[in-house]
């Protein structure tokens, strides 16, 4: 086809100067060929061959015919209105055996309004791997000279070119660094007729396949005032963030001490083991692990050792607040204590804080001796937040980690159930309204293997939402949660499932 154009574009610059004797115009479906016979002394007529070009190759279509040399002789080609394309006619003229002349033109075998459209346009990740599968069907794709395949990591972002594309392909594979993040894609296409770019419409992939992030190294610790301080540098071109292990001793498995940690532009570390969560001359490992967008560890890095030796400590908090009931009637908050070191302890006092209360304040008859990790809380409400000091003499410590009372019970309103309708490659989402609730907004989460993911946002006005997530052929879960004007997030719909 290449070589085809080139010829083209010979052609028409040497018929410019030229003033060539054969035109070619498309009328109804036909190519109507008009050819103005070259001039010889003594002769009244000759013969002509007119051959066609194509994607289905040369064919003779008209054989020696016989024309006149006085008049423009004109033909119609009608076989082209089942087959419209691009077309190379060859006229060949002849008087007895002797070719006298030869002509040849380019015609566009469609109608100047053709444009086309990607009516099929899939992205699908092959399971467990990192590589795209696009496929597409074009609509009059006679009509298209370039296809340029394009990939962008937001929707509205800026799309890249990544392949162009033979016009006659309806498959392409592209090869991904990243899982568990959107890829869009697009198709830009050009025909023979205009510069002009038409452009599909974009189609979403979330791929999801293992990665492993490179081990970290370079881990060091080093004690300041009344922490332990872990640092490293890493420039994990796979890792979205890393976790701190720790243990004391060296024997024993090590467990998870910090929350994930985000990979930065900096490439340089540093995280606090507090006083809370240490004792004055114990001995201390810590190794760093990298996770991928996959969710998948690296290796362990080298061991980092430390002696923690800060000897006058402060009373310790206790920790894992938890709300306990027997019987549905009576709840109790509960609280682990350090046991080794009850004895500098007197006593706890709780502090209970409402929700839509800015501090917190210590309840009435909410101090236990130092026997007693647990207080009956009259009155619980979804949203109760509470915090739990221990008390020695003349000192006490500083506040638990808070905990926030959920009761799933309070949270069960907003629609239950959802329907769904595809409209060109669109999922449409409806649901019935309660008219009596009061609505901030609505939530629609998917989920995407791991968690549901929040991919929409719905004014309280609206019953139904329309989303481009949605993707054919594959397993789409979607749920719709509600939030009141208090701020609380409903327990959420039935899951709906969208194949």
């Amino acid at each position: 086809m290449k070589y085809l154009i080139g010829s083209f574009l010979l052609l028409v610059s040497t018929s410019i100067v030229a003033q060539q004797k054969v035109t070619a115009t498309y009328e109804g479906g036909d190519i109507i060929l008009s050819y103005n016979p070259i001039k010889i002394a003594g002769t009244d007529t000759l013969v002509m061959n007119v051959y066609r070009k194509g994607n289905d190759g040369e064919k003779l279509i008209r054989a020696n015919k016989k024309i006149a040399t006085r008049t423009t002789v004109k033909f119609a080609d009608t076989s082209v209105r089942n087959s419209p394309g691009v077309y190379q006619y060859i006229l060949k003229i002849k008087k007895d055996t002797l070719t006298v002349d030869a002509e040849s033109i380019w015609a566009y075998a469609f109608a100047p309004d053709v444009r086309p459209i990607a009516t099929v346009f899939n992205a699908v990740n092959a399971k467990h791997t990192n590589n795209i599968i696009l496929n597409w069907k074009i609509s009059d794709n006679y009509w298209v000279k370039d296809i340029a395949l394009l990939r962008s990591r937001s929707m509205d972002g800026k799309y890249q070119l990544i392949s162009n594309i033979n016009p006659q392909d309806t498959l392409y594979i592209d090869k991904v660094n990243d899982a568990n993040e959107p890829f869009f894609y697009r198709l830009d296409m050009k025909g023979f007729n205009s510069d002009r770019v038409y452009s599909s419409a974009s189609v979403v992939v979330v791929p999801q396949f293992p990665i492993i992030p490179y081990k970290v190294n370079g881990i060091k610790t080093e004690q300041r005032n009344k922490a332990i301080v872990v640092s490293w540098k890493n420039n994990n071109e796979f890792a979205r963030g890393f976790y701190i292990k720790k243990r004391i001793g060296n024997a024993g498995e090590f467990e998870v001490s910090s929350p994930l940690i985000f990979k930065n532009k900096t490439g340089q570390y540093l995280w606090k083991d507090t006083l809370s969560s240490l004792k004055p001359r114990e001995m201390y490992q810590y190794v760093v692990v990298a996770e991928s967008n996959s969710f998948d560890l690296s290796k362990h890095s080298d061991t980092a050792t430390i002696s923690f030796g800060f000897g006058s400590q402060g009373i310790a908090p206790p920790t894992d607040l938890r709300i306990l009931t027997a019987n549905d009637t009576t709840y109790s908050l509960v609280w682990t204590v350090d046991s080794l070191r009850r004895q500098e302890i007197s006593g706890y006092q709780v502090y209970q804080k409402r929700k839509g209360e800015t501090a917190f304040r210590l309840l009435k008859d909410g101090y236990t001796d130092n026997q007693i990790n647990y207080l009956t809380i009259a009155n619980l409400k979804d949203g109760d937040a509470f915090q739990v000091k221990s008390i020695g003499v003349n000192k006490e410590s500083i506040p638990s980690m808070t905990f926030v009372y959920k009761n799933p019970f309070e949270r069960e309103f907003g629609p239950t159930y959802l329907k769904a309708a595809v409209y060109d490659n669109v999922l449409n989402i409806k649901w019935l309204k309660d008219e009596t609730l009061k609505v901030k907004v609505y939530k629609l989460y998917k989920w995407n293997g791991k968690a549901f993911m929040l991919i929409e946002t719905v004014s309280p006005d609206k019953d139904a939402v329309a989303t481009r997530s949605y993707v054919a052929g594959q397993l789409n879960i979607y749920q719709l949660k509600t939030v009141d004007l208090a701020g609380v997030e409903s327990v959420g719909s039935k899951p709906l499932q969208v194949n």
